[in-house]
């Protein structure tokens, strides 16, 4: 039941890693054909992805899923202590991820009418459909996911002492 558990942790961290990259890849794409360079830091049409929180929540992505995966592959008490680990590293995603979208959030409903904010320099309708909020959303599932994890950890030595 447990290995379950653990896969269902990365498949939701795989989620996130894929539309995270997919994101910054297409941000890259839509950066280089406004500036036909990868390396222009001011005075962009569109900001350069590197300066944006979605390149960095992409790297986390990509961290914390190849963490699980290692995990699926350790046992007992070292792979509780890499949870808790990882675990951490997820509640930092996650703080950072609505951190961001928090920010987002606050620019689109203070903004002056036309004025168009948004991820990455293209304007939304809505920050419910921002990269950010689905960032923040899957970091927190992953987060749920390894608290739940971790739970069940914690019940089946409690269950174990109890049996010796």
């Amino acid at each position: 039941m447990m290995t379950k558990i653990y896969w269902v942790q990365a498949g939701a961290l795989l989620i996130g890693t894929v539309f995270a990259w997919t994101t910054a890849v297409v941000d890259f794409l839509r950066f280089y054909e406004a500036e036909g360079t990868l390396f222009k830091l001011a005075d962009c049409a569109y900001p350069n992805p590197v300066t944006t929180p979605c390149f960095y929540g992409a790297i986390a992505f990509a961290v914390a899923l190849v963490w699980s995966i290692r995990l699926l592959k350790k046992e007992g008490e070292v792979r509780r202590k890499s949870e808790k680990h990882l675990m951490y590293l997820l509640v930092a995603g996650t703080i950072f991820a609505c951190t961001s979208f928090g920010s987002l959030a606050y620019n689109f409903y203070t903004a002056l009418p036309g004025q168009g904010i948004g991820c990455s320099g293209v304007p939304t309708v809505s920050p419910f459909t921002t990269p950010c909020f689905f960032g923040a959303s899957l970091f927190l599932l992953g987060l749920i996911v390894s608290l739940v994890i971790l739970r069940k950890e914690v019940k089946s030595d409690s269950v174990e002492v109890w049996r010796s």
